[in-house]
């Protein structure tokens, strides 16, 4: 009994039983995607405590959990022109926004993509695929396949570079009537006009990124996997410099053909992002908002051609309907040339 009055609780305290959601609302932290919130160390001056005389012996200072914003690096690029390019949670968001309203309009229409080797069109079409439910070919694999799983500098080699591009025409061309299928091409493939001639049957996307970009991509896996930039190659020189001569000068080739496409894709990077690039999931987005933006355009080119009005049709129902002359002429010449008719007997 004397231990019982020890820990009874003075009047007005309210019971903890009926207090625990206000007690776990104190340890639960706040989420946000701006600031992140964690639980900071003890500060006495903050604490909630009830005096010892209210307790008896076993009186103990109550602690509150301290909730508040933690002044730490999240690893965002303050003033970045595209925030949501950081953040894969509002990108996947704004990913699903874009894509539900292309769907309905694409209706399985191809998305074929060029651009420079080291671009990414292979690991973007992978993704773009995967996010449009469509399937994906790389015509540089599909030529792989067909000789034995040799590799494209091996082909090159033994058969030289106008039989590659005959190959891989020919998969364009077999591809090309299909629908609901994003398909990556060879670098080279914009040279040849047949080509653009099946592509355009879909819509056609430049990954367009700068030549030090570039040149520090294809530089990172090792040139001797591009038979363009591997021959000539001078021994023992910088794989960078190489890359970036070469990549240059073929750009210059290319980039009018490039400029053929529908719509033009930046692997600009910013903020982190500078050195290597746009991230995968965020050049996907930009290639979808291009896309759809594109197909909102035409839908609305579409929907002005229809809006006229024919002017004067009120006559229209007054008009009378005159035999042609051209016909009159044709049953006179006919009923002179068959003469007179003998009576029937």
């Amino acid at each position: 009994m004397a231990s019982s009055k020890l820990i009874q609780r003075p009047k007005g305290l309210t019971p903890a039983s009926r207090n625990v959601q206000a007690h776990a609302a104190l340890l639960r932290p706040v989420i946000s995607r701006q600031a992140p919130f964690t639980a900071a160390s003890w500060n006495k001056s903050h604490a909630t405590s009830t005096p010892d005389r209210l307790w008896g012996r076993r009186a103990e200072l109550s602690r509150s959990v301290q909730v508040c914003g933690a002044e730490v690096d999240d690893g965002r690029t303050p003033g970045h022109p595209y925030p949501w390019e950081e953040d894969y949670d509002l990108l996947s968001d704004k990913v699903k926004e874009v894509t539900d309203e292309l769907s309905k309009d694409l209706r399985g229409c191809n998305i074929w993509l060029v651009g420079m080797m080291g671009s990414g069109k292979s690991t973007v079409g992978k993704m773009l695929a995967n996010t449009l439910k469509y399937a994906f070919f790389d015509t540089d694999s599909v030529i792989e396949l067909a000789h034995d799983k040799k590799p494209v500098s091996q082909i090159f080699a033994e058969e030289g570079q106008d039989y590659f591009r005959n190959c891989e025409s020919q998969i364009i061309k077999e591809l090309s009537p299909y629908r609901n299928l994003v398909i990556a091409t060879g670098g080279g493939a914009v040279l040849r006009p047949e080509n653009w001639g099946y592509m355009h049957i879909g819509i056609v996307c430049w990954l367009n990124g700068d030549i030090d970009l570039l040149a520090r991509r294809v530089a990172r896996d090792g040139i001797e996997k591009r038979p363009l930039l591997a021959a000539d190659a001078p021994e023992g020189a910088d794989v960078h410099v190489v890359a970036r001569e070469k990549l240059g000068s073929l750009l210059e080739q290319r980039r009018r053909y490039y400029e053929n496409a529908d719509v033009v894709v930046t692997l600009e990077g910013y903020g982190k992002d500078m050195e290597n690039g746009a991230p995968t999931p965020a050049v996907m987005y930009r290639l979808l908002t291009a896309v759809n933006d594109k197909v909102q355009a035409k839908k609305r080119e579409q929907a002005e051609r229809m809006n006229f009005r024919i002017e004067g049709a009120e006559q229209l129902r007054n008009m009378r309907t005159l035999e042609s002359p051209a016909a009159a002429a044709a049953a006179a010449a006919q009923g002179e040339g068959e003469g007179p008719q003998p009576p029937s007997p």
